[in-house]
């Protein structure tokens, strides 16, 4: 069954409303320079409150195994997505020490960034590919082609990265990724997601 994650979440109505819809992840920005950046304790109210199914993720970017420590214990998350340029031996280091799952961002605009993925094979829970890119003109698309590879990649995939309820069914049909994400295409402001299009989002994906 195809996973969905709604990203960018910064207070508890965004985060029940998209549970309520179907969501099955919520992201949450801990990078010191977001705009979407939440607070420890903001967190760790939301997480209290979702259901055990529902899994939040808090979203670092080369950070110190001290720092995610210190966040992961006092929110009580199960799962981190690093964005930066975190290391397969981080990666796996943070796993065991924290118990979490490890979700590793990676941008994926051609078949050849497969070759990024393959260190951290035994090392992630799951990977996040950003396919989002520009064509020649500067116009934003999304790297399609790159998704051919998918089913090469040994580790549960989200695809992320300009994916609106307008092209999702297309992705999940054709290259059935175990999840996709949302953020920027669901908001209402940019701390603030709008209802019916996340409504929409995650019944496209799951072809409603």
């Amino acid at each position: 069954m195809l996973k969905v994650k709604i990203c960018g979440i910064t207070n508890y109505d965004d985060a029940l409303n998209a549970t309520n819809l179907g969501a099955d992840y919520l992201g949450f920005q801990l990078v010191k320079d977001s705009p979407k950046k939440v607070s420890d304790k903001m967190l760790k109210e939301v997480n209290e409150k979702l259901p055990p199914f529902v899994i939040a993720v808090g979203i670092f970017a080369d950070s110190d195994q001290k720092t995610i420590t210190k966040v992961v214990k006092k929110t009580a998350i199960k799962a981190v997505q690093l964005n930066g340029n975190e290391t397969p031996e981080f990666c796996k280091a943070l796993s065991v020490a924290l118990g979490v799952k490890v979700l590793k961002y990676v941008k994926f605009t051609d078949v050849s960034d497969i070759e990024k993925l393959r260190p951290y094979f035994d090392n992630v829970d799951y990977f996040v590919l950003d396919i989002s890119s520009t064509d020649e003109t500067g116009k934003e698309a999304l790297a399609l082609n790159a998704l051919s590879v998918l089913e090469q990649i040994a580790v549960p995939c989200f695809i992320t990265g300009g994916i609106s309820s307008d092209n999702v069914g297309e992705i999940v049909e054709k290259y059935k990724p175990y999840a996709v994400e949302a953020d920027s295409s669901v908001e209402r402001l940019q701390r603030r997601k709008d209802f019916n299009k996340t409504a929409d989002f995650i019944k496209a994906a799951h072809s409603l």
